[in-house]
């Protein structure tokens, strides 16, 4: 148990009743049918998902993390996760459910399973993939202990029963931050590459995802060859697929990579969802550079603006915005501001590129066969109609490739990139990303 574990416990209800809502209200209030702002982890385990096993992992698991057992609730202009007795639902279907209505009773997060796949299905604005980490870890080892019938090594385990600290709860991003003006790097903000105007490709409603699969030994190796790490010659790797295909714009292809804030807030246990982002534009110096050369740019791209000072720019940033919703006197009002900001946000991006690290969910691992990240969206489809998801499990990297189109042209150039590096790969599937719809109180 770490320092901050054997801190003063929250309380009974986990900290929910009383605590003002403030890095969930952006992406709330970002919400709509057509954006959800949700995601569907997909795990494919070595045998059968066991329905019984599942519900008791799911009950034991649950009680450790009493912040993700609440319910969304609107009472006047006030939103607050309020605890929520109903059972966390555990549902035999592969298919979307609805996420915060009758389906989940309220709960903005749920389990799915069929055959041999488990689906873990959560609100971004409850949590991200740095915050459910945890929660999976501990459902797994209590999952797979009981399907198994042996106890796996509890090591790094967040047990039911054991306390919950404060900073767990506590959300870092409502404290004051300090910044330094003169380690403060200008962000690109500027019109980029928009590959869903102009008739490039025919939007659709719902996500198509292409499934890949990777060495992670080999893939490492590359990237420590080529001075990169996994996301940025993930995105480098996207960013001239998408240059190849469109050759002399007038506007450069600019990728978004997600950064995990809790290192700058210096908040490891947070739970929120606490993503920030970088940008990385394309140029025509860039272009005729080495591609070892650009990797070095794309990195230094990405150190430059995720170090601390810029991160709690962002936040600061971030508090100004809430500042500016408490002057609004409805939900609506609100909503419609926080849309707008992200309309305006996402022309300044062509895609975006996660990943949350390599994963650490001790023995159980070994009965992963498969694991996927599925997001609705990271930015309004309309304008940023492309995602990279990134995972590290069981000595695999796993591409989720997710678009708004069905035309194959830039996942195919994307493998392009693959093949003429050397790497290789294997298609796993494809198919409708699934991740649950939101139903809001407001």
């Amino acid at each position: 148990m770490t320092d901050n574990e054997k801190s003063a416990p929250v309380p009974a209800d986990g900290g929910t009743a009383d605590r003002p809502l403030f890095s969930e209200l952006r992406t709330i209030y970002e919400t709509t049918a057509e954006d959800p702002h949700t995601f569907r982890l997909a795990v494919r385990l070595a045998d059968a998902v066991d329905g019984g096993a599942l519900r008791r992992a799911v009950e034991l698991t649950m009680a450790r993390y009493p912040y993700f057992c609440v319910r969304m609730c609107a009472e006047e202009d006030r939103l607050s996760f309020v605890p929520n007795p109903a059972p966390v639902p555990v549902i035999r279907t592969d298919r979307r459910i609805v996420l915060g209505g009758a389906q989940t009773g309220g709960h903005l997060m749920a389990f799915c399973y069929r055959d041999d796949w488990l689906f873990i299905d959560a609100f971004h604005g409850l949590t991200d993939g740095g915050g459910i980490a945890p929660l999976i870890r501990t459902l797994l080892h209590y999952y797979c202990s009981d399907h198994y019938g042996k106890a796996l090594p509890a090591d790094g385990v967040r047990l039911s029963g054991s306390p919950v600290s404060r900073d767990e709860w506590e959300d870092p991003a409502v404290r004051p931050v300090s910044v330094d003006p003169l380690l403060l790097a200008p962000k690109w903000n500027s019109p980029a590459l928009q590959i869903g105007e102009g008739g490039l490709v025919r939007l659709i409603p719902d996500s198509v995802v292409f499934n890949l699969r990777l060495s992670e030994a080999a893939f490492m190796r590359f990237n420590i060859s080529n001075d990169g790490s996994p996301a940025t010659i993930a995105a480098l790797f996207l960013t001239r697929a998408i240059d190849g295909l469109h050759p002399g714009s007038a506007r450069p292809p600019v990728i978004a990579m997600c950064v995990n804030q809790r290192k700058a807030l210096r908040a490891p246990l947070a739970h929120q969802s606490l993503v920030g982002d970088v940008r990385l534009p394309w140029s025509d110096r860039l272009r005729e550079m080495p591609f070892t050369t650009q990797a070095t740019c794309f990195r230094g791209m990405v150190s430059l603006q995720s170090n601390e000072d810029m991160v709690r720019q962002e936040i600061r940033d971030y508090q100004a915005l809430m500042a500016h919703l408490r002057t609004l006197d409805s939900h609506d009002s609100r909503r419609a501001c926080c849309v707008r900001r992200m309309e305006s946000l996402s022309r300044c991006l062509t895609a975006t590129v996660s990943y949350v690290g390599k994963s650490d969910f001790g023995e159980a691992e070994q009965y992963i066969r498969e694991f996927h990240a599925l997001p609705s969206t990271a930015l309004p489809s309309t304008h940023v109609p492309l995602t990279i998801e990134m995972s590290a499990v069981n000595g695999c990297f796993f591409i989720n490739f997710l678009q708004f189109f069905r035309e194959r042209d830039y996942f195919d150039a994307f493998t392009r990139q693959l093949d003429q590096n050397g790497i290789d790969y294997e298609v796993l599937s494809s198919g409708e990303a699934l991740y649950p719809r939101m139903e809001l109180p407001f």
